[in-house]
């Protein structure tokens, strides 16, 4: 047994070992600790940089899924606004029809025009009210304007998309008008001259017809238009010619006649079609579907309807305003955007009058005998609200559900990523500790046996 003065080989290895399981010990019982598994650089470098950037995905994803709970109340919000519009104009509604019937008094008349005048104020309050945290959300700042619009050119317009929100006038020119089907039969006599069994069809459906020889042309054409309806076909007569048109226009829109018994002579195309419009808006060519066409440019996204037969350069139609824009994404440029119509009596209605007209002193109030007019006014602002409930019901549904859905199932995965690279596993950090501890006590143990040995250096001292 070799005894000096220096640390031996034994006593350094003691030394090192009970080092080590000091070192286990200290990491067994921060993990459990703290519950997790990295806490600094040193026990998982990668581990460290995969946990920084999931964390920093699941602080985004959860303020993404705040940011959809939030838009949801302010959809609800809005299309309790809308509901209670739809409501007040079926009010209107009813009290146009009321007066319409013809038996009510002048005093009676005057207190369902005082019930309008409430109803419309009720609108222009809602409109101007209606918001959520702060923002308005029916004046027309969370929707697309539309004004200046010749209801003799363009019947109806509908904005999806104003670039930059701003104020702009396109260029709009109708170079080619819808038109309806047309064919004509002429047999130079003015009447039919045989027995005919016609087969006609529109786009409405099929219906057949039997006329007797010598039926006249007026005859026939009486007819045709009494069986428009199923059809979709009437009928004129110029002289010796019957011609045949479509009810609607467009492309979608045909005429077939063909004799089942008899002759009735078209031509070669026993079946014909109509044409659709087309639009130049700011330089660039759109053909649409009958009077509709939808409009896709730079700085322009909309459905225009033209009024039937309408060619020419459109008068300037003026559209400002700008979409309410949500985030639903960890990537923030990932946005999306629901326009609310503007509740006002001045903005909503058609081109031939707003909901105004219908108040006191208006062009259509109730007792300017203008009802058929009022009527329509009323249709087409019940229309408009009905579309921005509507829309706004889809993007609840489909955008911001969707969103929140996938959102959630993000978090999830996401978290369970984290939790396997982060979390300490219980179960094998607290067996870990268990030998660590044991490590320890072994490495003292056999520290105080080296101790012990080198004591003898002092025994022989003292035995000199």
């Amino acid at each position: 047994m070799r005894i000096g003065s220096s640390l031996s080989g034994i006593d350094l290895t003691a030394q090192n070992n009970l080092l080590r399981a000091f070192n286990e010990l200290n990491q067994s019982n921060t993990r459990l600790a703290t519950m997790k598994r990295v806490n600094s650089g040193r026990d998982d470098p990668a581990g460290l940089i995969a946990i920084g950037q999931m964390q920093s995905e699941l602080t985004a994803i959860r303020e993404a899924s705040d940011n959809a709970s939030r838009a949801v109340g302010l959809i609800r919000t809005a299309d309790s606004g809308l509901g209670q519009v739809s409501s007040l104009l079926n009010d209107v509604r009813g009290a146009i029809v009321s007066v319409a019937g013809g038996g009510l008094s002048k005093a009676e008349i005057a207190a369902k025009q005082l019930e309008v005048d409430a109803a419309m104020e009720a609108i222009n309050r809602i409109g101007n009210t209606t918001s959520f945290g702060g923002r308005n959300l029916l004046d027309g700042q969370g929707g697309y304007r539309v004004s200046d619009v010749n209801a003799e050119q363009v019947t109806d317009i509908q904005v999806q998309a104003n670039a930059g929100g701003g104020q702009q006038t396109p260029d709009i020119e109708v170079t080619q008008a819808a038109t309806a089907a047309e064919m004509t039969f002429n047999n130079g006599s003015g009447s039919l001259d045989q027995d005919t069994t016609l087969m006609l069809s529109g786009d409405q459906g099929t219906v057949t017809l039997q006329f007797s020889a010598g039926t006249t042309l007026d005859q026939v054409a009486t007819a045709v238009q009494a069986s428009q309806e199923t059809s979709g076909v009437t009928a004129s007569v110029d002289g010796n010619d019957l011609t045949l048109t479509s009810t609607a226009v467009g492309s979608d829109a045909t005429v077939s006649a063909a004799a089942i018994e008899g002759t009735f002579d078209v031509g070669p195309d026993t079946t014909v079609e109509g044409t659709d419009i087309v639009v130049n808006v700011d330089g660039v060519e759109f053909t649409g579907d009958g009077n509709q066409v939808q409009v896709d440019t730079a700085t322009l996204k909309a459905d225009i309807e033209f009024a039937e037969g309408f060619t020419g350069e459109v008068d300037p139609i003026t559209i400002s305003g700008d979409a309410m824009t949500f985030s639903f994404s960890p990537k923030v440029s990932q946005t999306a955007s629901v326009a609310m119509p503007t509740i006002n009596t001045a903005a909503l209605g058609n081109g031939n009058g707003r909901l105004s007209d219908l108040t006191s002193g208006g062009k259509f109030d109730l007792s300017s005998g203008n009802l058929s007019q009022a009527m329509e006014v009323i249709d087409a602002a019940s229309m408009d609200v009905l579309r921005g409930r509507a829309k706004a019901g889809a993007f609840e549904k489909y955008t911001i559900e969707s969103s929140q859905e996938m959102l959630g199932a993000m978090e999830v995965n996401i978290s369970s990523a984290l939790s396997t690279i982060l979390d300490t596993d219980v179960a094998t950090e607290t067996s870990r500790l268990v030998r660590s501890q044991i490590l320890v006590d072994a490495s003292v143990s056999t520290l105080k046996i080296a101790g012990r040995s080198r004591s003898l250096i002092s025994g022989l001292f003292d035995s000199m």
